[in-house]
């Protein structure tokens, strides 16, 4: 049996047929408006860093990667507010300089991870939270460079996170040991801390276990009010 075809008659109004995919398209609209005006600022921040800069998450060199490298600032005299505004940092620049006091460690930090930037110095997670906006913020180096001395940071031991906008101290609180691929110290959390993690020293081989440790922030100044 033949398939049954619509056919609109000629004495048939055109505007409905016109009508409906522009409601569609406006109905779309709206809900994107909806989630933009309701959804915290960092949390649509973060999904866009996913999407479309975790793709340049590579071992090997990335293609057209602009390396952007800043003079920030490590001044704990300078006043601030305990809330203000947020810079949030492209794939590739300098996000942050990490500095500790205890184990001599003063580091820039770059937003995203590939092998070019590891070579330059630490790097924070693009799908962890920038400093300031709440949440674990991730940062991972290299073992045999800038982090050599982290498995030497002790709880109680002082860390600061400098930024563009603000700096944010925290308070080593647990060592941490995990495989490769678990996520659990990776992942987002309420409260608002820092992971610093790195490979476990090994002499063959690539290492399975990666070791680190979990920072509660302690204090936030920011330099600009919202």
């Amino acid at each position: 049996m033949p398939e049954a075809k619509t056919v609109r008659h000629a004495d048939e109004p055109m505007l409905p047929y016109l009508l409906t995919p522009l409601l569609l398209l406006g109905l779309c609209a709206g809900l994107i408006v909806l989630v933009w005006c309701f959804a915290p600022t960092h949390q649509i921040q973060k999904y866009l860093n996913i999407a479309f800069m975790d793709n340049l998450k590579t071992t090997s060199t990335t293609a057209g990667l602009h390396i952007i490298e800043q003079d920030i600032p490590q001044d704990d005299s300078k006043t601030g507010f305990e809330t203000g505004k947020i810079v949030y940092p492209k794939f590739g620049e300098q996000a942050a300089v990490l500095t500790c006091d205890a184990i001599g460690l003063n580091v820039s930090v770059f937003f995203g991870s590939n092998s070019e930037l590891l070579a330059k110095g630490a790097c924070m997670s693009t799908q962890s939270a920038v400093p300031g906006t709440g949440g674990n913020t991730v940062i991972d180096a290299h073992v045999k460079t800038f982090f050599s001395g982290l498995s030497d940071m002790k709880p109680g031991d002082q860390v600061m996170l400098y930024t563009a906008y603000g700096r944010f101290g925290y308070e080593a609180e647990e060592a941490i040991r995990f495989k490769k691929n678990d996520k659990k110290y990776l992942q987002d959390t309420d409260e608002d801390c820092l992971t610093l993690y790195t490979c476990e020293p090994q002499v063959l081989g690539s290492a399975e276990m990666r070791t680190g440790m979990r920072l509660k922030l302690i204090s936030s100044q920011f330099y600009e009010t919202e």
